[in-house]
């Protein structure tokens, strides 16, 4: 294998702890690498990305306090801080399947374990690196959304270089259904899948299924994956939304129930499992999930009152069904205090809090209480730090004090 010329690249580094930091800088100093960064957290990493871009980004999975690596890879993912066409090589000490599902769900080129050597860093750096030359011209297609050219470009790579076609043809599938051309990409598809039977290829397959409106084949291959791949936990999140569109909405929940406990730290998916546990009316399973994702969400990019308010919402479904145990109270407030310190600016969110705090006391047969908030909310309103009621909300309230 030839070596990539590692003097003209680029790398960013992230690690909190001194001693490893001082050892990998070392290494990629020794592999010729002139220009690199460090980060020692998530934070200080995503300014850095913001403003800069990089060859290779070398990020540690345990960050110290604030967000892990996860929720960063999760985050840049998410906001386009890392273009296709740079290398990201997650860093590991653990290998609980909980951390490896987490970080696998967002896509690194690679990740490596704890304690490595210098040599098998260089040969898992020189393979991806080496990779992402050869599909330089489909990766920057990617980055720049025009999928016409991507396809036009993978398949120029899969003809020179049959040892990349098997991932030429899955970006080629991927760049089909966005835009929009399912049977053309389904055909691919079918074709991937007898050939090397991976799992991707059969996803695809089930994919296209889906937005060709064949509900009942994509039912069926997406539980064939579920079986045969217990940890594509994707497949899950698409058999659950699949079994939603038939109204099977129990089946649903319990797919995304299975989903979770393979990989628990996907803040979408317990968000999702809350949202469709409230509509089977499961509320001790719903505020589990979404007490989940508040605890997910503190360190994440969809940090967002919403997540917030569901849980308060569970807990008043719960006190609704009757007695309530004291703790689920004290989540009830410790989920408020939160919304208090983080979106209490919005004077939306400020009334729907209110609201919840009125319902949830009006079903403790608290009116007292109930009263009081009151008096604070339009108390807030008259100052503009709350919405004004609404016909629909006033009328919740009519109903709440009688």
């Amino acid at each position: 294998m030839n070596k990539p010329n590692f003097s003209d690249k680029k790398a960013l580094l992230i690690e909190d702890m001194a001693e490893a930091r001082i050892m990998q800088k070392k290494m990629l100093n020794d592999f010729g690498f002139k220009s690199i960064e460090i980060a020692m957290k998530a934070e200080s990493a995503i300014e850095l990305l913001r403003s800069n871009s990089y060859d290779v980004i070398l990020s540690d999975y345990n960050l110290g306090n604030g967000k892990d690596g996860q929720q960063l890879l999760e985050e840049v993912r998410h906001s386009h801080l890392i273009p296709n066409t740079s290398t990201y090589l997650m860093v590991t000490a653990e290998t609980s399947t909980e951390m490896v599902m987490g970080a696998i769900e967002y896509v690194p080129d690679g990740y490596i374990t704890k304690p490595f050597s210098q040599a098998v860093l260089e040969r898992r750096l020189l393979k991806l690196i080496k990779n992402k030359e050869q599909l330089l011209e489909v990766n920057k297609a990617l980055d720049a959304n025009d999928y016409e050219k991507a396809v036009s470009e993978a398949r120029k790579v899969a003809d020179s270089k049959p040892a990349l076609a098997g991932r030429c043809h899955r970006i080629i599938g991927d760049a089909l259904m966005n835009l929009e051309k399912y049977q053309e990409a389904l055909e691919l598809f079918k074709t991937c899948r007898k050939e090397s039977r991976m799992p991707w290829a059969a996803f695809g397959e089930a994919k296209c299924h889906y937005y060709l409106n064949n509900i009942d084949k994509a039912e069926s291959k997406f539980r064939q994956l579920t079986l045969d791949n217990k940890f594509f936990v994707s497949a899950y999140d698409w058999l659950a939304k699949t079994l939603v569109k038939k109204g099977e909405l129990e089946e649903a929940q319990a797919v995304l129930v299975d989903a979770v406990g393979r990989s628990p730290k996907n803040l979408k998916r317990q968000i999702e499992l809350g949202k469709l546990s409230l509509d089977v009316q499961d509320n001790l399973m719903a505020e589990m999930s979404f007490r989940r994702a508040v605890f997910l969400a503190k360190h994440s990019c969809f940090n967002e009152a919403e997540v917030y308010l569901q849980h308060m919402t569970a807990i008043v479904a719960l006190a609704r069904e009757g007695d309530i145990p004291s703790r689920q109270i004290d989540n009830f407030q410790t989920t408020l205090s939160k919304v208090h310190q983080n979106f209490f600016d919005s004077p939306k969110v400020r009334s729907e809090a209110y609201l919840l705090e009125m319902e949830l006391y009006s079903a403790l047969g608290d009116k007292k209480t109930m009263n009081q908030i009151e008096e604070v909310w339009n108390h807030d309103i008259e100052s503009g730090n709350a919405e004004p009621t609404s016909d629909s909300i006033q009328k919740r309230i009519t109903q709440l004090k009688a």
